[in-house]
């Protein structure tokens, strides 16, 4: 699966480039005033932001709606059917996302 960055200047490729996506917290200051700033990051060794929002639900409402992009994704392989002396297409498959259960 493909996901590009909220200010659209990335591009990555799941399950390749990165092992996961995950919502962090940022604490910035504005002037004497600390504001909380909900993101979504790339988790691969180190952080990378690809999205803020305005809350920690709207982060996690992302991340759901990756989930569901990610089982709706089909794929199929090919191989080659020595009978009919052709490539073919002989799987399709589609992604799964389990969720760990609440204790």
């Amino acid at each position: 699966m493909l996901i590009v960055s909220q200010n659209k200047e990335k591009l990555m490729i799941f399950g390749i480039s990165f092992n996961g996506l995950e919502y962090g917290e940022d604490t910035v200051k504005n002037g004497r005033k600390e504001e909380i700033q909900h993101k979504i990051f790339i988790s691969d060794g180190c952080l990378e932001e690809v999205g803020k929002y305005k809350s920690k639900e709207r982060c996690l409402e992302i991340l759901k709606e990756i989930c569901q992009a990610y089982e709706n994704e089909r794929f199929s392989d090919y191989a080659y059917d020595q009978a009919a002396m052709v490539q073919r297409p002989y799987i399709f498959a589609q992604n799964l996302v389990y969720e760990m259960p609440e204790e």
